[in-house]
């Protein structure tokens, strides 16, 4: 599933990157600026359990996490919070 949302989020312009921690995979990922450094305030990361697609994003340095069923609504979400300029 990890993989699917990583194309997603490649397909739309987002910067991608999945990790293993601990036998655990975690996608990360940002917006970058001209030099494809990543975004302050942008970088978050997506698990998914037990069919649940959870995205832990930042506000003001606090950790905000949103559940989702499917990769469309998180999608949706994702443009919303994070809007690349096109």
């Amino acid at each position: 599933m990890l993989k699917l949302i990583k194309e997603e989020l490649e397909s739309e312009g987002y910067s991608p990157i999945i990790h293993k921690i601990q036998d655990k995979e975690i996608l990360f990922f940002s917006l970058e600026d001209e030099n494809r450094n990543p975004l302050m305030n942008t970088v978050s990361n997506i698990i998914f359990e037990n069919g649940i697609i959870t995205l832990t994003y930042f506000v003001k340095l606090v950790d905000v996490k949103k559940e989702f069923k499917t990769i469309e609504e998180l999608m949706k979400f994702v443009r919303h919070l994070f809007p690349l300029d096109k």
